[in-house]
């Protein structure tokens, strides 16, 4: 029994957070290996299992605390992006769905704490497939981006453009959340777009290069602005510029060619 008048300590309060967390979690890996389990015994099809997974997994990832366990937390936010454009989930999305799984189970038992080993799981994910391409014939290259982009049909553009080229990714809505990604995931390559609400890619190119441990991350703005032009004035040099449009693919792998990723 609590002690009348009893208040607990901050350290308290976050350690039971990260319990009710860690529950939650453990209960929704339950519930995705119960709906894999039914998709495989032909209880339910795949399009049902895809929508309950999702749900399941969205669920986690909005319910997730800042500042506890972030391996799981990115782990669920990679897994969540994998699922949002599938409609139906076949035999090579159950491998990659329960590879997922498996690096959550990681997560909570404390084998990704740090950023080196995070950095290298993010890049042992499975590639999303929620795209036209043919993935049998894809490589796949130990090769993480991170897309800050506010229109999701445009970064819908740039992700495919990335997984044709065997590159992984993931799309950051809120600017603010990109510099714990960053952070984390150790990116090889950020693409911003111009204008994304309170900031802009400008101010995130200013703010990935002052700090150390982003500096050395390239950076690229997607825009339709040509150097020289004003509101380009603060961009450092360094970054690379795509341009929308046609010239898109071109100036990706211009970029992808000179930061030396491909």
């Amino acid at each position: 029994m609590v002690p009348a008048g009893f208040v607990p300590s901050a350290e308290d309060v976050e350690r039971e957070i990260e319990a009710e967390f860690r529950d939650d979690v453990r209960e929704g890996l339950n519930s995705i290996q119960v709906q894999i389990e039914n998709l495989r015994s032909g209880a339910v099809s795949g399009a049902e299992t895809a929508r309950s997974v999702r749900n399941i997994t969205g669920t986690l990832r909005a319910q997730a605390p800042s500042g506890v366990l972030p391996g799981a937390r990115l782990v669920l936010q990679r897994l969540d992006d994998y699922l949002g454009p599938l409609n139906d989930l076949k035999g090579h999305h159950v491998d990659d769905v329960l590879a997922f799984t498996d690096r959550l189970e990681q997560a909570l038992e404390g084998n990704l704490e740090g950023p080196e080993a995070t950095a290298q799981m993010v890049r042992e994910l499975p590639l999303k497939r929620g795209f036209d391409i043919d993935f049998e014939v894809i490589i796949p290259r130990p090769v993480e981006v991170l897309l800050i982009l506010r229109d999701r049909a445009g970064a819908h553009l740039v992700e495919r453009e990335l997984a044709a080229c065997g590159l992984r990714s993931t799309n950051v809505r809120i600017p603010f959340d990109a510099f714990e990604q960053a952070y984390r995931a150790k990116p090889d390559l950020i693409i911003a777009g111009m204008e994304l609400g309170e900031m802009t890619g400008v101010d995130l190119a200013c703010a990935f290069t002052a700090m150390p441990p982003t500096r050395a991350i390239p950076f690229a703005l997607l825009t339709s602005y040509k150097w020289g032009h004003p509101a380009l004035r603060e961009l450092p040099p360094r970054a690379a510029l795509l341009k929308k449009g046609t010239a898109f693919g071109d100036d990706l792998a211009l970029a992808l060619s000179r930061f030396g990723i491909l």
